[in-house]
């Protein structure tokens, strides 16, 4: 059985095995063209990049040589992009989406003219706002706090991404509804988490093992020359991350489709204060905080295959999308000892002028989304 995804009309995915964090674009309908295919299966040694003596197809090759026992990847670059895993990547999905798919996915976007950006995102009426900060700030608490203190509230707020958000240069953006990895800590800051008494249990060793100490960790053993990706897999099979989609854990929030930029806003801990920043430092940050969320093997390789694809440097065109996305609008730095970010965003953007070129009926986005982004 084939599960096929469709993300906005812009790329479309078969997969073997399911992904979790594209439930949310799931489709009924086969896909005859997909713009990457993954499938499981022996992985071969192959030399990363070059081309065939017959064809422009381009090459990336990692495994860490345990054979059928450990992680190992094969993606031919071509018309569809097609990923070859290894065969324990079937019990660990969410490491083969999260370390092999969506870093592809994140320069696939790039050639298509969009960005898939390091951030959250949250509309308030028909203006939005990208919310990012380092990993593990506290932005998933933050936007629980926020919806769930707006739905109890004004229910003004509808919520775009947590995680990604993705991007057109004209400042249109579309949602990107990944589960959200939670903490005991951020059960904690809702009223009405829909977690049974058993998830509840576990999720502080969950917690603890996909912290940010932990990806330290990895990441020091990668340092070592030592299989990370393969030990990274058999410990999220073992003990698999506690991901949630926003309305099980705040049952209420609107989820809207899409929106239009109105502003971005970083979010820091330390010290207090607003402070309003000049829009390449505002870029700079963000961008700063989408490289920070990867670097985990094997993306070093897939990086360096995948940046300069037909000898164009993707980071710069990357790096365009988002600026022309939010030229001109308002970027704003909120420090806090306390992390009353949830309580603070709302208060600042009743301030902000709205975007005043947008129609949403009139520049909808093309192709089959799930039901579910609308009804969850």
């Amino acid at each position: 059985m084939l599960h096929n995804y469709n993300i906005h009309g812009i790329i479309t995915i078969t997969s073997e095995v399911g992904l979790p964090e594209l439930e949310r674009f799931r489709v009924e309908t086969p896909l005859e063209h997909p713009t990457l295919r993954v499938n499981l299966g022996k992985v071969q040694p192959i030399e990363n990049g070059l081309p065939s003596s017959d064809s422009n197809l381009r090459y990336i090759h990692y495994e860490e040589g345990l054979g059928s026992f450990g992680f190992g990847i094969n993606v031919t670059l071509g018309e569809t992009i097609d990923i070859l895993a290894s065969p324990i990547l079937r019990r660990s999905p969410h490491v083969l989406y999260t370390n092999v798919v969506e870093p592809i996915l994140r320069w696939t976007f790039v050639e298509k003219g969009y960005a898939l950006v390091h951030g959250a995102c949250i509309s308030f009426g028909e203006n939005a706002y990208m919310i990012t900060a380092r990993t593990d700030t506290g932005k998933t608490t933050t936007i629980l706090r926020l919806l769930d203190r707006q739905r109890r509230v004004s229910d003004s707020a509808a919520f775009l991404s947590d995680d990604l958000t993705l991007v057109s240069p004209d400042g249109h953006v579309l949602t990107y509804p990944k589960p959200m990895t939670i903490s005991h800590h951020t059960v904690a800051a809702i009223n009405t988490p829909r977690l049974s008494w058993i998830e509840r249990m576990t999720l502080p060793l969950q917690s603890r093992l996909h912290s940010r100490d932990g990806r330290k960790f990895a990441l020091w053993l990668a340092q070592k020359n030592l299989p990370v990706a393969t030990v990274n897999t058999i410990v999220q099979l073992l003990v698999p991350p506690p991901k949630y989609h926003v309305q099980q854990l705040v049952p209420h929030a609107r989820v809207a489709r899409d929106a239009w930029l109105a502003g971005l806003i970083v979010i820091e801990r330390g010290g207090d204060g607003d402070v309003n920043l000049a829009d390449q430092e505002g870029l700079d940050i963000l961008l700063a905080n989408c490289e920070d969320a990867y670097g985990f093997p094997p993306y070093e390789t897939i990086r360096s295959v995948l940046h300069n694809t037909n000898a164009v440097d993707l980071r710069a065109v990357e790096r365009g999308i988002i600026e022309q996305a939010l030229h001109g609008l308002p970027a704003t730095l909120l420090r806090s000892s306390s992390m009353d970010w949830s309580r603070r965003i709302p208060m600042l953007v009743t301030g902000s002028a709205p975007r005043e070129d947008w129609d949403l009926r009139e520049r909808s986005v093309g192709g089959d989304m799930a039901v579910g982004l609308s009804s969850t």
